[in-house]
Parts: structure tokens; C-alpha cells; sequence
């Protein structure tokens, strides 16, 4: 059974990973976008930590969501830097306004 406090973990974690995909699907901007990605990120930092509190191994839940979180801070700022990019060479965040690659359709 898992406890009251573990529950309201369990729904604030469903939520951001809800927030996440959503975001993600939306595909309007691309800030937007990363974003989701992070939301994704914390959810699932939320679960690992839930479960290690469930299963009593708490240390190992944060070893790994400490690297998680290394890895995540690692690919948001590629993601930001390649949006910088994108900002710099098309003027638009918006994903619609971006054109293919050339070569790209035979």
C-alpha cells in the first residue's frame, strides 16, 4: 500500500510527465518544446525517487536520478543552443515558419 504522501508523489510526478508530452505533441515553439522536455525529465526523477522510497533503497533512486539530472542539464543545453541557432538563421521559434533541409524530398 503505498502511503498518502506517496500518492500525492505519484500525482505531482503524472502530472509534469502529463505537462511534458503535451508540450511536446503541441509542436508550436520550440522553447516550448524544450521545455516539455525538462518537464518529462522531473517526472520521471519524481517515479525514480518514489520507487526507491517504496523499495527502501532510497541511495541507489539517487544515484541515479543525479545522473539523470547530469544528463538532462547536458541535453538542455544543446537543445537551447540549437534553438539559439534556429533563432539566429530562420528569425522564428515557431516550428511551422522553419522550412525542410534542402535535398531532402526526391
Amino acid at each position: 500500500m503505498i502511503p498518502d504522501e506517496g500518492v500525492v508523489i505519484l500525482i505531482v510526478a503524472g502530472a509534469l510527465f502529463a505537462i511534458g508530452i503535451s508540450s511536446l505533441i503541441a509542436r508550436g515553439n520550440l522553447i516550448k518544446m524544450v521545455m516539455g522536455l525538462e518537464f518529462l525529465g522531473k517526472g520521471v526523477s519524481l517515479l525514480f525517487i518514489l520507487g526507491g522510497y517504496l523499495s527502501g533503497t532510497t541511495g541507489e533512486s539517487q544515484a541515479v536520478v543525479f545522473t539523470l539530472i547530469a544528463i538532462e542539464a547536458v541535453v538542455a543545453g544543446l537543445a537551447l543552443a540549437l534553438v539559439i541557432l534556429a533563432k539566429r538563421v530562420w528569425k522564428t521559434f515557431d516550428i511551422a515558419r522553419i522550412p525542410r533541409l534542402p535535398g531532402g524530398e526526391r
